[in-house]
């Protein structure tokens, strides 16, 4: 029974105290019997994921029955499975008007931060809701709210559930997907097959649960295990024809599985589609979702049809942005292929930015569904910008200030790259340092958020500190511009003290030390000699850095050379010392990275491309170098050609064994990258075996002696792969060889 308002109380007990009046108020067309007969329809549509349906059964509902909280909240779970975040608050808004601590109009306010994806916020109603009335589906909600606190912290608070909590459909899945999550932060592969268990566990005691079948079927799909998923996809869909989560998975998987023929795969896709149209009602979700299926199958005609189905039916929705977002995320794909292939000083790259510039523009002038559907817009437009020359001062700004304003993925972007190019390229260089001071608790809460993802205390310090360094940088930097300059001195400052590989950080700091000399030269040359000899030792600091991309203290370190020795004579020699002097220190951090406590790895067998497998156990005796990789990650696509280098160095190698390992879904993609690029290297296709091996980062690397000991792990990409890799591999070789 739904907790009643006071209000509704109130009318109940004066209709109750007057008697049988005549007259006092039509009857309802329902009777208590086809109320809960409703709900139990509204949960049978939750349990099987058929939202579309169920949307349109429960608005007829709770136009009928406006004041049941109970119903209007399993109305709202159909919303939540469309992900409408804004009308779920105006859900919420309705119940809680009546009684603020309904713990129906929390969970429904839970659900509505939770399609934000504002997971703190979601916290506390959901757990209000709980508390008020322990149901499942409240507590499922809360542990979805607190997943950023770690797998360690939700399987403790799994021990105090009694069995009867434990074993709802609701927590059973939860507990499978914590154990999806544990196997990562936990560093224990096991986790995964835990997570297998709980949801088979879910399929006996719920076999009617579309969730039991569709959630692992998707992990499974993720990792590449084929012929799993297909069979876990049937089932539910055999459960529920309608449910457009079912089928889009199905759909997915027919147009990538390499378990049929690029002939097989479109009539798999539309016979599925055919039986879809057959058994839900037409939803502008449904619509996306085939649309997203049949530009899969390389027909954008047939999907541009069904997008535009979708717009005229709904042109404010929800689904309706996405597929607006469609164009400008096209234009800025192209962009960076274009870098890529062509770099950024090509006719065609130059052209490509107006492109992305125009393509924003429209988009933004569109009627959007929420404003954080602006922050991917704003954040291509300023790559886009950026790279143009010159950088259009003004756009720039505009670009910065939306960046800023809405980006809460990775807001260290907005709040340290954006606002650095704000103040090189505008004249708003103290308003970007404002914009900078404004997003310090934004960047420290969104690192916070994924404290989960570190396997370490020190691993999620270190990262927090790379990106509140990248904000002070900027902060500092902008002072500095704007004329506030021992403001920006003692912010850049502190940036470095935070990260003292900042090599942003490195180079402005250096430029201020040149100011200080500028200003100490006509009245204390002693002091201006000083200020030099800091701004020559933080660039050469800043040289250490081997991220990919122009190093700016690079020509910051040959300008103040010239500007002290009055040309250009014998820099080369200089330049070469301060090279070895960079190698000399680069090799000791690397060699000081060594894995303190080493252990085996995860044995595999793999396909190559052609088909041929390859074991762990061909390592056994030699050095191994397993390299992580995927053409869908950016930063190991930067670092390939090195790659190639550090492969053809110990391909004839008896002693060291070189094995990549590609992420990616299909063999076809990586076969064309490889020829694409004129790459040849051997390649491992991934089934699952990445996630089984605990990968969390890409690239990721790692070094293994002769007895199958992991020495080294390198997460991340480097410009300088086959020296530092090399380093690594020798580095095992000669400790092997000394014993």
């Amino acid at each position: 029974m739904s907790p009643r308002s006071p209000r509704r109380a109130l009318w109940l007990g004066l209709l109750l105290a007057g008697g049988a009046c005549g007259g006092g108020g039509a009857r309802p067309d329902y009777t208590a019997e086809e109320l809960e007969a409703a709900k139990a329809q509204l949960r049978d549509h939750i349990r099987l994921r058929t939202f579309e349906a169920g949307l349109t059964f429960g608005e007829e509902w709770v136009a009928r029955v406006p004041d049941d909280a109970e119903l209007r909240a399993l109305y709202a779970r159909q919303l939540a499975g469309w992900g409408l975040f804004r009308e779920l608050h105006a859900q919420a808004d309705t119940i809680l008007s009546e009684d603020a601590d309904d713990p129906w109009g929390l969970y429904v306010r839970a659900l509505a931060y939770l399609a934000e994806s504002e997971y703190s916020a979601a916290s506390e109603p959901s757990l209000g809701a709980w508390e008020a009335s322990p149901r499942p589906e409240f507590l499922a909600a809360h542990i979805e709210s607190v997943r950023g606190r770690g797998a360690e912290h939700l399987l403790a608070l799994f021990s105090t559930l009694d069995s009867a909590t434990l074993a709802a459909p609701e927590i059973l899945a939860m507990r499978a997907e914590i154990a999806s999550q544990a196997q990562y932060e936990l560093g224990d592969p096991t986790w995964a097959d835990s997570s297998l268990v709980r949801y088979a566990e879910m399929r006996d005691r719920w076999p009617d649960h579309v969730d039991g079948y569709l959630r692992p079927a998707e992990n499974l799909f993720r990792v590449n295990r084929a012929e799993e998923p297909l069979r876990l996809i049937e089932q539910a869909v055999s459960l529920a024809p309608g449910s457009v989560d079912a089928r889009s998975l199905q759909w997915r998987f027919l147009a990538g599985s390499n378990l049929l023929s690029a002939d097989e795969r479109r009539p798999a896709v539309e016979a599925s589609i055919a039986e879809f149209l057959d058994a839900a009602p037409e939803s502008v979700r449904g619509l996306y979702a085939m649309a997203e299926a049949y530009r899969r199958l390389g027909d954008d005609g047939r999907a541009t049809e069904l997008d535009t189905r979708v717009v005229e039916r709904a042109p404010q929705s929800l689904r309706a942005t996405l597929i607006y977002q469609n164009e400008y995320q096209e234009a800025g794909d192209t962009m960076v292929r274009l870098y890529r292939e062509e770099g950024r000083d090509s006719p065609a790259f130059r052209a490509q930015l107006e492109v992305v510039r125009d393509a924003v523009d429209r988009y933004l002038e569109r009627p959007i569904y929420a404003d954080r559907y602006r922050a991917s817009a704003y954040t291509i437009l300023f790559e886009a910008l950026n790279s143009m020359v010159p950088v259009p001062a003004e756009p720039l700004a505009e670009a910065v200030r939306g960046f800023a304003a809405y980006e809460r993925a990775n807001p260290v972007n907005a709040f340290g790259i954006g606002v650095a190019a704000m103040v090189d390229h505008t004249p708003y260089a103290r308003e970007a340092a404002e914009i900078a001071r404004s997003g310090l608790q934004t960047v420290v809460d969104a690192v916070a958020m994924d404290r989960h993802l570190f396997r370490t205390e020190g691993e999620f310090e270190e990262q927090l500190r790379f990106q509140l360094s990248r904000v002070y940088d900027a902060m500092g930097w902008g002072y500095f511009k704007a004329g506030r300059i021992e403001d920006g001195r003692h912010v850049l400052e502190r940036a470095l003290a935070i990260e003292g590989r900042n090599r942003e950080a490195r180079y402005h700091i250096g430029q201020v030390y040149e100011h200080f000399a500028d200003e100490s030269e006509k009245s204390d040359a002693e002091a201006a000699v000083e200020w030099l000899d800091r701004a020559e030792d933080s660039y050469i600091a800043g040289l250490g850095s081997t991220r990919v991309g122009a190093n700016p203290s690079q020509a910051a370190i040959e300008a103040l050379y010239e500007r002290r020795n009055g040309s250009r004579t014998g820099i080369e020699d200089y330049l070469a010392t301060l090279d070895e002097r960079d190698q000399i220190r680069r090799r000791e951090r690397i060699l000081e990275s060594r894995v303190e406590a080493v252990g085996t790895y995860e044995p595999f067998r793999l396909p190559r491309l052609d088909g041929s497998l390859v074991d762990s156990a061909d390592l056994e005796g030699r050095i191994g170098v397993l390299h992580f990789w995927g053409t869908w990650c950016g930063p190991c696509i930067v670092e390939m050609p090195e790659y190639q280098k550090f492969d053809l160095r110990y391909r004839d190698d008896p002693d060291v064994r070189v094995v990549s390992i590609s992420n990616d879904a299909s063999r076809e993609v990586v076969e064309e990258y490889l020829a694409r690029n004129g790459f040849d290297f051997q390649v491992l296709m991934d089934d699952g075996y990445v996630q089984r091996a605990g990968i969390g980062g890409w690239p990721t690397t790692w070094f293994v002696d002769r007895d199958g000991y992991v020495q080294f792990v390198k997460v991340g990409n480097t410009s300088k792969l086959d020296e530092e890799f090399s380093w690594r591999v020798e580095a095992i070789r000669e400790t092997a060889d000394r014993h």
